[in-house]
């Protein structure tokens, strides 16, 4: 771990002293490539299975490295912070000097820091070692950079973020199933080591395969671009927007397990199939969404992000005010709203069309308001349920629901979705 510090600090270093490395052109190979929107498709999923795989194995880890549940647990929220903190630094870095040389650099981060998890002697070198990989996981907003570098077409970026969008879905639902698995049939260690010889064919990858997909930049500089983003009120409307969206979705996944395991009495293996189900409910949202063929893709948009604040909306109050002691109403609540989930990704793709010279920066920012808000507002949600019950955690996610169609709907009116389009 110390050497991989001191070899991050003597890049930056050289970097001040010798500034940054030139950007190459842009590849036009690399447009429409289906193998690259696979290819990054398994580099996401592999990124959300690597976040909590290991959770099932707190309890082993925490006497095998003599850390406390505290420091084991909250290894996962410091993972998302310095994430989503380094993509703001390292995804405009890459419309300055390039995408593919700040990829393979991040994929290569994720090899040593998940060498370092599985060889950690102790709770501190661990921490350390899971630094190492949220720097390496800052390489997020790059993979929608590089969608928006390569797909012109609003249709046919839809599709890439879609296919994106599932295999996050599938790391996320498998990662602790799958890592719980192998710990208990092997070591705790042994998924962090599988991890690790992933990450290197990734970084073999980016390094043979991946050519450079970034346009030439305006040549703003980074105060400039973010306050092209933050200047721009469609752009902030559909950030908003993925903030409530995603909390809504946090306050599930953060929650549920408390609710059919503490509540209940529900097993963890019942708990896990209907995370499942749920995981396979929102891929058939997005495969719906991708197959609806809106000649206008802000049409979808409205679309379904009305059905999504109404129909998940309306859901959930009826389930709060009439049915709080009822874990079905409940579950079907959150299973409609896991079926419109799908429509954060028409937001998406509108959110990147007009701002394709600086789409790292851009992306830092949506990736940030994806990741960073829920979180919190999932947290807060927690306390909802420890206070009011089912009846507190179906409000908080009624709240956030409702509360994005009203900011959609206020912020993105028809005249701003037909500039948006026409941009």
């Amino acid at each position: 771990m110390f050497s991989t510090y001191t070899g991050l600090a003597a890049m930056l270093l050289a970097c001040m002293y010798y500034g940054c490395p030139a950007k190459q052109s842009r590849d036009p190979n690399m447009a429409g490539s289906r193998v690259l929107t696979v290819y990054l498709g398994l580099v996401i999923g592999l990124l959300y299975f690597s976040t909590d795989q290991y959770l099932p194995s707190l309890p082993e880890m925490e006497v095998e490295l003599g850390g406390s549940e505290m420091l084991l647990s909250g290894s996962v929220q410091l993972n998302l912070f310095l994430k989503c903190l380094a993509g703001l630094i390292v995804a405009p870095l890459s419309d300055q000097v390039g995408r593919q040389p700040i990829f393979a650099t991040c994929a290569t981060l994720l090899i040593l820091g998940s060498l370092g998890c599985a060889l950690a002697p102790d709770v501190n070198w661990f921490l350390a070692a899971r630094v190492i990989q949220s720097l390496g996981e800052s390489l997020e907003p790059l993979i929608f950079a590089i969608i928006r570098d390569c797909y012109q077409d609003e249709q046919e970026r839809l599709v890439a973020v879609s296919l994106v969008g599932s295999l996050m879905m599938m790391g996320i639902a498998l990662g602790p199933v799958v890592g719980g698995l192998v710990a208990s049939l092997c070591h705790w260690r042994v998924p962090f080591l599988a991890l690790s010889l992933a990450w290197a064919l990734m970084a073999l990858f980016a390094v043979l395969w991946l050519h450079e997909t970034a346009a030439g930049s305006k040549g703003g500089n980074y105060w400039q671009n973010v306050k092209r983003v933050f200047c721009d009120r469609h752009l902030v409307t559909i950030l908003l927007t993925e903030i409530l969206v995603l909390s809504t979705y946090y306050s599930f996944n953060a929650n549920v397990s408390y609710l059919t395991e503490g509540v209940y009495g529900m097993s963890t293996v019942s708990t896990s199939w209907m995370m499942g189900a749920f995981s396979l409910i929102s891929a058939i949202g997005m495969i719906i969404v991708t197959n609806s063929k809106s000649p206008v893709l802000s049409t979808a948009a409205r679309l379904w992000m009305t059905l999504f604040s109404l129909g998940a909306g309306g859901s959930f109050v009826v389930a709060a005010l009439f049915y709080q002691d009822d874990l079905w109403s409940y579950m079907g609540s959150s299973f409609l709203m896991g079926f419109f989930l799908a429509c954060y990704m028409p937001l998406s793709v509108l959110y990147l069309e007009r701002v394709e010279d600086i789409a790292g920066t851009a992306a830092s920012f949506e990736v940030f308001a994806q990741a960073g808000p829920p979180a919190i507002y999932s947290a807060v949600a927690t306390q909802g349920i420890i206070h009011g019950g089912q009846r507190g955690l179906t409000a908080f996610q009624a709240g956030s629901t409702l509360l994005a169609g009203i900011v959609f709907w206020i912020g993105y009116s028809n005249e701003a979705a037909e500039e948006a389009d026409e941009g």
